[in-house]
């Protein structure tokens, strides 16, 4: 394995890759900054210049991965060389790691280093902030339970009751997701959250009130969490951060020992909606903006893992442009699952063509739910903390699991496909 990996490493770094990732990452560091525009905030030109930098970045040397994954094998069955790679005292699967452990590190120096100038350029921004969504039932539970009340009720159509279980599930869970709490004038509504949040210093509010058709217009209220207010005046269909002040008055609505409510009382004569589950979160303080590069930077590496993997899987078993193909629609793909499966119809009115390709959207979300779950750039461009959790899981699966069954497929296939040709 250390013998392999030190020859794709010398191959790479003689082919000139690495140098080609750090050039590049150096010129969009240097050039890109110019074309960033923004809506006049240093916030709003910080999130610019973390998506449109350190955004192409990442995505030109991921391409730049597998594309080279995808030719390791091929090229050398093609070169007449992977025969002899098979014959010599080492193991298939310790040659796929040691390949694959070289365009890691190939990709890690190079996002390391484009990490280093954002951190230079970035050296100002603030803290990173956790966010909290409010302690509600899961929607596929409470999807569950309006299942069971819609059986329960006699006046419930036969087309429902025919209807696929899994369809009728997931098309309630969605309704759930994007359910309105409405808030009329001179009432007010309350959301449980976790109550151990009342103490956090610098606690605010990030919420997105609606009106009925849509519509911006004017609002006024007030927030109350625990011991703290903070009164809001402000327009609808915009997302807003309302920080909670200390207050006098007692802690309001406390549910239980866990759980503490955040209360919106509507001041304004505007009749507002929100979905709790997507337009309200509490946020509090992390740590500093490095720290969160940091955990970005090896998200970014754990997804080139993967990609370096499933690149030198396609390499063993197909010719370099087959691979390379079906790496690009299968990034693609993958891409557009997530949209397909949020956005498609009501599923029990389609054809079965179309109930088909929502199946395999789905199917293909959950294989790659680490993938798609983890998204760096937009987290650090938004300032919202990486968590430790969600970083250990991404790298489980995308650097340990995955990547270990992948190469262990091209292991085998290395082994046996050689022979078959030959004979």
């Amino acid at each position: 394995m250390k013998a392999s990996f030190i020859l794709a490493w010398r191959a790479l770094v003689r082919s000139h890759v690495l140098t080609l990732l750090l050039v590049a990452t150096a010129l969009a560091h240097a050039f890109l900054p110019a074309l960033v525009r923004s809506d006049g905030t240093s916030a709003g030109w910080r999130e610019m210049f973390v998506r449109a930098v350190p955004g192409a970045a990442y995505v030109f040397i991921a391409v730049t991965i597998l594309a080279c994954a995808c030719g390791f094998f091929a090229q050398e069955r093609e070169r007449f060389r992977l025969s002899l790679t098979v014959v010599r005292p080492a193991s298939a699967f310790g040659v796929a790691i040691g390949k694959w452990l070289a365009l890691c590190a190939v990709a890690a120096v190079a996002l390391v280093f484009s990490a280093a100038i954002t951190a230079f350029r970035l050296s100002d921004a603030p803290r990173c902030l956790h966010h909290h969504s409010p302690a509600l039932p899961p929607a596929a539970e409470c999807a569950r339970s309006a299942l069971a009340a819609y059986l329960a009720d006699p006046k419930t159509p036969e087309a429902v009751r025919r209807a696929p279980r899994a369809a009728v599930l997931s098309l309630l869970t969605n309704k759930e997701l994007d359910r309105y709490d409405v808030v009329r004038s001179g009432e007010s509504f309350a959301w449980p959250f976790d109550a151990s949040l009342a103490s956090e210093p610098g606690l605010t509010v990030r919420a997105r009130f609606a009106t009925q058709f849509e519509v911006r217009s004017p609002f006024a209220g007030e927030f109350a969490f625990g011991g703290r207010t903070a009164p809001v005046a402000h327009s609808t269909q915009s997302s807003i951060d309302v920080p909670l002040a200390a207050a006098t008055n007692a802690p309001a609505g406390q549910v239980s020992s866990a759980t503490l409510d955040l209360v919106f009382k509507n001041t304004g004569r505007e009749i507002v909606m929100l979905r709790p589950r997507r337009d309200l979160e509490l946020l509090t303080p992390a740590d500093a903006f490095c720290w969160n590069l940091a955990r970005a930077t090896a998200q970014m590496i754990s997804t080139m893992a993967l990609l370096a993997a499933f690149g030198m899987f396609l390499s063993a078993a197909v010719s370099r442009p087959v691979a390379l193909f079906t790496a690009i629609v299968a990034v693609i793909v993958t891409m557009m699952a997530p949209s397909v499966v949020t956005q498609f119809p009501d599923e029990m009115n389609t054809k079965f063509t179309e109930r088909f390709g929502l199946a395999i959207s789905r199917a293909i979300c959950t294989i790659t739910s680490t993938v798609s779950e983890s998204q760096p750039i937009s987290d650090l461009a938004t300032d919202t903390c990486i968590e430790w959790l969600a970083l250990a899981r991404s790298v489980a699966v995308n650097v340990v699991a995955i990547p270990a069954a992948l190469l262990a497929a091209a292991a085998f296939i290395v082994r046996r496909k050689p022979l078959a040709e030959n004979s």
